[in-house]
């Protein structure tokens, strides 16, 4: 999307799409003169979109509890989109700013790129996200939400978390590039120790010291021990600032709420060290054997991250409400093994064209990828418009009202309750009625917008 509206972007265009509908265009060793995407990196976003589609459009209630959202602390399915959205939106950063990544030429050692007209962007492309997210907090503009509005929401902690994010990555992004032949200064080291590890570091600590050494002066949080969500700090944080009726549904604190957006950039932080990673190493990607070995280094990271999160959840617990570290880096662990086990199925060659060699030497990744891969892919080719696209679409049919067995229901819920509950078992009856929109008109709007070759982007 390009100024108030969206911007439909024809394939042809060389350049690569931003936030989080970038696809990654790459240059192999042997690349031919045109220039390709990494199938990987559109699936991945595709699988999330998937994953999207099935946790939004479950009924709220005859739904199975792993389809929800945790009540509280632990973790389910559904607690996965929205780490999983900040990941491949860090993964955009360095992909559609890579020129910082890039050495200077020969004749000019110490040039690097313009960083106003970035940050130009990287302002408007955040204050566009928010803008949207408002969009959907405020529609279908009754009175009652306009009352109660929530400054906080999925799409305003995106553009803030991006925000964040982009100038961490254009103002630390050289200490990564060769000295050019001069001893490499404190500065640049220190730059690069903060981008790649003491940002995070930084942010966690900080909600670690503030969370566990904060006493909540509310009456009804005398005897609260332990981690409390309505007694915890963000709750004090989210209600002294823009009041509880301004919370989501209400409650003491809101779940997109300060605090937790301090350790919600972690999980964008990491996407952004792996399009890094991805960026800086073009030719590895490129061929077969490089991208195997860099899928099973994906994989154990983040089979790795995975462990230490739960072993930390042992001490400070998992939720998504509160944004726990152990939280953030359970699930940067599995985007990460996720991210490496869809980039081994369609570029590692278990997915080659039929007749092509395995090519687990050289020769360039497959691309024979069947139905569902070139379906994963199509729908990854525009993932904010597909959020936002099933936001309005079931926010819509959950405010037109029926008349259902003498009491007033949703034409959402009404509809796959008259349709399929009424013969299935709930949980069942609400995964097939995900099921049968995203296969009857999400997938096949995907796979129209790549038939055009259209990307419609922020």
């Amino acid at each position: 999307m390009s100024g108030p509206g969206p911007e439909v972007v024809p394939s042809t265009v060389p350049t690569a799409a931003e936030t989080l509908a970038a696809p990654l265009v790459m240059e192999g060793t042997q690349a031919p003169p045109a220039r390709r995407r990494i199938d990987g990196l559109d699936a991945f976003r595709g699988c999330l979109v998937v994953l999207r589609i099935l946790v939004g459009s479950q009924v709220a209630g005859i739904a199975a509890s792993v389809m929800l959202h945790a009540d509280g602390f632990g973790l389910t399915v559904a607690d996965l989109v929205f780490p999983g959205f900040l990941f491949i939106m860090g993964m955009a950063i360095p992909v559609s700013m890579s020129a910082f990544l890039r050495p200077p030429v020969a004749h000019d050692p110490g040039g690097r790129p313009d960083r106003r007209p970035h940050l130009l962007r990287i302002v408007r492309r955040a204050g566009l996200l928010y803008a949207i997210g408002m969009f959907l907090g405020t529609y279908p503009f009754l009175p009652e939400t306009l009352e109660h509005l929530r400054f906080t929401g999925v799409l305003q902690r995106l553009g803030v978390v991006y925000l964040v994010v982009a100038l961490l990555y254009v103002t630390c992004a050289w200490s990564l590039l060769p000295a050019g032949g001069r001893a490499a200064s404190g500065g640049r080291f220190l730059a690069r120790v903060f981008m790649l590890g003491g940002f995070p570091l930084l942010c966690a600590t900080f909600w670690v010291v503030g969370t566990y050494t904060f006493h909540n002066p509310w009456p009804e949080c005398a005897d609260a021990r332990g981690l409390v969500a309505d007694c915890s700090l963000q709750a004090y944080v989210d209600t002294n600032l823009w009041g509880v009726q301004h919370n989501f549904d209400g409650a003491a604190f809101d779940p997109e709420g300060v605090m937790s957006t301090l350790v919600a950039v972690v999980n964008c932080w990491a996407g952004l060290v792996v399009g890094m990673d991805i960026v800086r190493n073009k030719p590895r990607y490129s061929v077969t054997g490089g991208v195997r070995r860099r899928a099973s280094s994906l994989i154990a990271t983040g089979t790795a991250c995975a462990g230490a999160g739960l072993a930390l959840g042992l001490v400070i617990p998992i939720g998504k409400h509160l944004w726990t570290p152990s939280y953030a880096l359970v699930t940067v662990g599995i985007m990460t093994a996720g991210f490496g086990l869809v980039l081994l199925a369609f570029d590692g060659g278990l997915l080659p064209k039929p007749g092509d060699p395995d090519g687990a030497g050289g020769p360039r990744v497959g691309r024979g990828r069947g139905l569902v891969g070139d379906t994963l892919v199509a729908l990854g080719r525009n993932p904010l418009f597909f959020y936002v696209l099933s936001e309005l679409v079931i926010i819509t049919l959950n405010y037109i009202p029926v008349r259902y067995r003498g009491r007033e229901e949703s034409l959402w819920t009404v509809g796959a309750e008259v349709g399929l509950a009424s013969w299935l078992p709930g949980p069942l009856a609400s995964m097939v009625w995900a099921l049968l929109w995203l296969l009857l008109f999400y997938v096949p709007l995907a796979r129209l917008l790549v038939a055009r070759g259209w990307y419609i982007r922020v």
